[in-house]
């Protein structure tokens, strides 16, 4: 058999490397560009979770339980919207419910002049549906307005059929506990003063991470540091890598190692410029370190409320039990291992 020459191995090598970068650029930068689809919206419409009459409560009816799956990094649940069936995803960086519209096309949709703003800044005019009927396992939501975009992107990419995203306001006035290694997301019923009406008090674990949090437009933004400076980072349960602001991260000179870069074509022509690198350290509530993130220019989603420098969701997630309190404002995390980050 024939020896490669030395110009024939570096050829193959190369070869090789590409084909890495390749898989990796799919991995982490389409992912992020799905997690931002549908970013901004100026939807403030708030739904309240059908409970139980007080007449009829029992003390299980103030908590539910849902199941949660995962797809990549997406965080899905199994529901149905006026008798629709699929996978929703859980993004607590959409404002309200996002239906697809290739679901609802042949339904009455209302025209709207609102505009919703993606991570690579596509700028599009969603209409709007009636929600009748939204149910999530045990849990029905009352009667609200959806927006309806085009979500077959993700759908193609996961290959799963994706009815629409779960955004916040779904769940204003109640706690989230989002555990990621049993799979559930549980929902508690609040008294005014923002504590759980049962007798099952959140955890008191000497390890439990407390943080408070401020809401911009419909955005949960937590404080994380890097090089112990602080930044503002908003918490995107739909975001399956870190995301940073290229611009912040060259003005603060913060040391990542370059992974890969690629220049995207968008669906309406917009050119997006984006890196992968590897960033050493950041601290939300806990210390995350050597993790992936992606870098894009946030000038172009700089309007309204969106003054943060990342966004952060999967990794955070992974690293423990996650509970929100939307009438207190305070983000708790409870971590899986208390020596490292173990991504699950």
């Amino acid at each position: 058999m024939r020896k490669r020459s030395n110009e024939e191995k570096a050829k193959i090598r190369n070869f090789i490397s590409r084909k890495g970068m390749t898989k990796l650029f799919k991995r982490l930068i389409l992912p992020a560009v799905i997690a931002g689809a549908v970013l901004m919206s100026c939807s403030t419409q708030k739904s309240r979770i059908a409970w139980a009459k007080e007449s009829e409560q029992i003390q299980i009816s103030n908590v539910h339980t849902i199941p949660i799956h995962k797809r990549g990094k997406l965080i899905l649940i199994e529901g149905q919207a006026n008798g629709v069936s699929g996978y929703f995803i859980f993004d607590t960086g959409a404002p309200g419910l996002v239906l697809n519209e290739a679901y609802f096309t042949g339904q009455t949709i209302m025209g709207s002049k609102r505009e919703v703003t993606g991570v690579n800044g596509q700028i599009h005019q969603p209409k709007m549906k009636d929600v009748y009927d939204l149910k999530l396992g045990e849990v029905n939501f009352r009667h609200q307005m959806a927006d309806v975009v085009d979500l077959s992107h993700i759908e193609r990419f996961r290959q799963v059929k994706i009815v629409g995203l779960l955004g916040v306001n779904l769940f204003k006035g109640v706690e989230l506990e989002i555990d990621l290694h049993r799979h559930l997301i549980k929902i508690f019923k609040l008294n005014k003063d923002g504590s759980r009406i049962i007798g099952v008090p959140a955890s008191t674990s000497p390890n439990l991470i407390s943080m408070p949090y401020t809401v911009k437009g419909h955005l949960i933004e937590l404080e994380a540091r890097i090089n112990d400076k602080s930044y503002s980072i908003a918490f995107d349960s739909g975001s399956e890598v870190l995301l940073l602001d290229k611009n912040t991260v060259d003005k603060e000179q913060i040391h990542t190692n370059l992974l890969f870069s690629k220049t995207l074509l968008t669906s309406c022509g917009l050119q997006t410029d984006m890196e992968i690198r590897q960033l050493d350290s950041i601290c939300v509530g806990l210390n995350l370190n050597d993790i992936k993130t992606v870098l894009t220019d946030f000038n172009k989603i700089r309007s309204q409320s969106f003054k943060v420098n990342g966004l952060i969701g999967y990794d955070l997630i992974a690293a423990g039990v996650v509970t929100i309190n939307f009438n207190t404002r305070i983000l708790q995390i409870l971590p899986y291992n208390t020596d490292s980050f173990i991504p699950v």
